[in-house]
């Protein structure tokens, strides 16, 4: 009975780790994109600055407050520009995480919140900025699952693979 509950409590023990084994060390800090023809989603805060918006994309500033609602603050430029800034869910982050074996110990700070902000001009859209974070780079060594590359040791950073 004892062996039986063991081997048990070893299977739902392993159902419970996330796939990585080894060591490894990734910075995160700040991403700020910016695009002159962003892809603007009807969704409040969604925005892709790599994809070119396609025909009946929101392009205006009446398209925009129409579907994302008044904006959480509007700067006044001196070229009679208007910065819209949009606040999304979340924090931007900065630090380092280290993984020793199966656990990762993250010493993170906040540092800004993430946001989406426009530049309007003349009730157009100009441009459109993504601020939020992200993985910078990083070293491993050992399993870390399928979608990070299985078995092997490497270095590199996100925006390699991003591109």
């Amino acid at each position: 009975m004892q062996q039986c509950l063991r081997f048990f409590m070893v299977i739902a023990a392993s159902l419970t780790l996330h796939g990585c084994i080894g060591v490894g060390a990734w910075t995160l800090g700040s991403r700020v994109e910016t695009s002159d023809r962003p892809k603007v989603d009807q969704t409040r805060g969604a925005i892709d600055v790599r994809q070119v918006g396609h025909e009946g994309a929101i392009k205006t500033a009446a398209q925009l407050r129409a579907q994302w609602g008044e904006p959480n603050d509007v700067t006044q430029g001196e070229d009679g520009t208007e910065e819209w800034i949009y606040k999304t869910e979340g924090l931007r982050w900065a630090g380092m995480v280290l993984y020793v074996v199966i656990l990762p110990l993250p010493a993170m700070v906040p540092v800004g919140s993430q946001y989406v902000s426009f530049l309007v001009h003349d009730g157009r859209i100009e441009s459109a900025t993504r601020a939020d974070w992200t993985f910078k780079a990083g070293a491993y060594c050992g399993f870390f699952g399928i979608t990070y590359g299985g078995l092997g040791c490497g270095t590199g950073t996100f925006e390699e693979k991003v591109q």
